[in-house]
């Protein structure tokens, strides 16, 4: 196990992609489309007809749709995977209507979503299963959080995009395996996690720091900062209400030691048992809990994941005096003593006559 932990450090700091640099944000170009008039290219005019018309009954069979859905819940006649397809019906249907429509189509490349607008959500989940899927697979593996953390088996493909936002500016949602500054995150930040499916499903979100420093074994650990359980999340409700929730551990900001390496500090949101409808109460959480081990004893499956790191910088010591109550530790190396360094730190004249 140290032997793989070594290895780990190796890697993980020797890595290209772990280049410790500024943040920055990307920002978009200003487009100089112009929607073309009509009167012009009558083929053009006939192709709006055409578009026009398939909206309008797709329109009109998505209303039936929800109509037919609106019906069965009230009557009770259907059953829960019954009501589920009634669902879907209506939210594909819903997609189609608006599809073609050029003013959806060029909001959603400006990252303008409605998720409360069926298309917004598809397209999003459409741009999720591209590059940032790709992203933040390649990191997890590539900085070992798969499988120091959970086993690559058990997160296959992650169902939902898991955002971290800090709250010092909660609009720069941050890229899988950022390095922040520590003091970054001494409060809370804000989580956001779209969801693909309609119901609203319970969660739970715990984060873990991976590199936690175990000395009495010279390797590390995890160590739980943050762990709420009965969090609801769905198609329509993508950032999480901390309120909503049950705290089990109540939020630490990271503190990477100093004399250790870049710590990897991990948010899993977990969907809780019975396809999200089991609450969890009374639960105790130790912050020296294993994630693993959490997850299997309360029935959680990973739906989302994302990860950030930091290394030591004096804001640090604050947390550990003010937060934790301890005294700051540290975990260099001591220097080497010096036969020809002075007390005043002036190198010793070799040559006592000169």
């Amino acid at each position: 196990m140290n032997a793989a932990r070594h290895v780990l450090t190796l890697a993980r700091f020797g890595c290209k992609v772990a280049a410790s640099q500024p943040r920055t944000q990307l920002r978009r170009l200003q487009s100089t489309y112009v929607k073309p008039a009509t009167g012009v290219n009558p083929a053009y005019d006939e192709a709006v007809k055409i578009i026009d018309a398939y909206a309008a009954k797709k329109a009109a069979e998505a209303k039936a749709a929800a109509a037919e859905l609106a019906q069965a819940q009230s009557l009770g006649s259907a059953n829960d995977e019954q009501i589920s397809a009634l669902k879907q019906k209506w939210f594909d249907l819903a997609v189609e209507a608006e599809i073609n429509d050029p003013e959806v189509l060029w909001s959603a490349k400006q990252d303008k979503y409605d998720l409360t607008r069926p298309v917004f959500l598809h397209l999003r989940e459409q741009a999720w299963h591209g590059r940032p899927l790709e992203i933040l697979m390649q990191r997890l593996l590539q900085m070992f959080v798969l499988p120091d953390l959970l086993d690559p088996r058990d997160v296959g493909t992650p169902s939902a995009q898991l955002n971290i936002a800090l709250s010092a500016n909660p609009q720069d949602v941050l890229e899988p395996g950022s390095i922040i500054d520590p003091s970054e995150a001494r409060e809370q930040p804000e989580i956001e996690l779209v969801k693909f499916h309609e119901d609203s499903r319970l969660h739970t979100l715990v984060m873990v720091d991976l590199d936690e420093p175990l000395e009495t074994q010279q390797t590390f650990r995890e160590q739980f900062h943050w762990v709420v359980a009965n969090l609801p999340f769905s198609k329509s409700q993508s950032k999480a209400n901390i309120a909503d929730g049950l705290t089990l551990l109540p939020y630490v900001p990271p503190h990477p030691a100093r004399g250790t390496p870049n710590h990897r500090y991990a948010f899993v949101v977990f969907e809780q048992g019975e396809n999200g409808s089991n609450r969890l109460e009374s639960v105790e959480v130790s912050r020296d809990s294993v994630l693993r081990s959490f997850a299997a004893q309360h029935d959680l499956r990973p739906a989302g994941i994302s990860f950030f790191r930091a290394s030591w910088n004096e804001s640090v010591d604050d947390v550990y005096r003010d937060v934790l109550q301890q005294t700051p530790p540290n975990y260099g190396v001591a220097p080497t003593p010096r036969s020809d360094i002075g007390p005043d730190g002036r190198k010793i004249n070799v040559y006592e006559n000169y």
